[in-house]
């Protein structure tokens, strides 16, 4: 006797599904009359093939499987070969990504300074101007913790600062947090980001004698550093310097030069902080290059 997998009825000898591998009684052995994962080509990551939810009625040409809740692990590792898994929803990839989440607090205090600026609301300039680094050592010991809330913090009236730096970290951060894992890209972005900071402090009070109040605003600095991080790791990355196709390792060097040029022309461009950035990034990079090869050494080796 076997058992229908969708009503529960026992017959002698049932069909078996030829996608699931369940058996069903007559009634419910249509694909249509039970829930049946069918394979829609997902993308392949590695040995893993992941997969989203989809719904529709394309099942006669193996497209959208109807109602495909669920799927049998077992019968499908047996018949396919490979593990098969949920891709997760959207909310839980973006939390589990230190590269979103930034993204997402840049943008909140973009809007905060945007506010600030446009409608002149006092709540909102002082909740910016209170997360701003000022080239003061009386400020930075009031406010120690604008050493690290600075870099969360973009021009209210140039829109192309916060676009360029999220941009860039969009797609190195993320490949960058995958090479080296989430917790040692948030050490190391967190790290660059003061690191660069201090550097402008040293940069601004030897040029202007130290009575300077420019304050400090911008991710570029831990930017930067993900951009020399990723050099070391992948020299040979194809990218794009607006529309010329380089390798990174040209990229970063071009940028060192420009911010080594640049350094001190009395603009508001932060030179000193993209320069400090770039060295601690080739640092922190030729630290993870080591660690990993390491690793893969020992795996070879096993």
């Amino acid at each position: 006797m076997t058992k229908c997998q969708a009503c529960g009825k026992e017959e002698a000898a049932q069909e078996i599904c030829g996608v699931c591998g369940k058996a069903y009684c007559s009634d419910h052995i249509s694909r249509q009359k039970h829930n049946c994962f069918v394979d829609p080509k997902g993308v392949h990551m590695g040995q893993t093939r992941v997969y989203t939810k989809t719904y529709g009625t394309g099942a006669a040409k193996k497209t959208n499987p109807p109602k495909a809740d669920y799927y049998d692990k077992d019968q499908f590792e047996q018949r396919h070969g490979y593990t098969a898994s949920r891709s997760p929803p959207l909310w839980k990839k973006i939390l589990n990504s230190p590269t979103y989440i930034i993204i997402i607090i840049c943008v909140i205090l973009q809007l905060v300074g945007l506010g600030a600026y446009i409608f002149q609301n006092p709540i909102l300039a002082y909740i910016f101007n209170s997360l701003v680094l000022f080239s003061s050592v009386d400020a930075i010991i009031a406010r120690p913790w604008t050493l690290v809330t600075h870099m969360f913090l973009h021009s209210p009236t140039n829109i192309f600062h916060i676009a360029f730096n999220m941009i860039t970290l969009y797609f190195f951060g993320r490949y960058l947090e995958q090479v080296i894992g989430k917790k040692s890209f948030v050490l190391m972005y967190l790290a660059s980001g003061v690191v660069a900071a201090l550097g402008f402090l040293l940069i601004e009070y030897w040029i202007t004698g130290g009575n300077t109040v420019v304050g400090l605003v911008g991710a570029s600095g831990a930017i930067f550093a993900v951009l020399g991080a990723v050099a070391v790791i992948n020299p040979n990355l194809q990218v794009f310097l607006v529309v010329i196709p380089m390798k990174i390792k040209y990229l970063v060097v071009i940028y060192g030069l420009i911010s080594v040029l640049l350094m001190g022309d009395g603009s508001v461009i932060a030179h000193a902080a993209h320069l400090s950035g770039i060295i601690v990034g080739l640092a922190f990079g030729y630290h993870y290059r080591k660690r990993l090869r390491e690793k893969a050494q020992k795996q070879n080796y096993y």
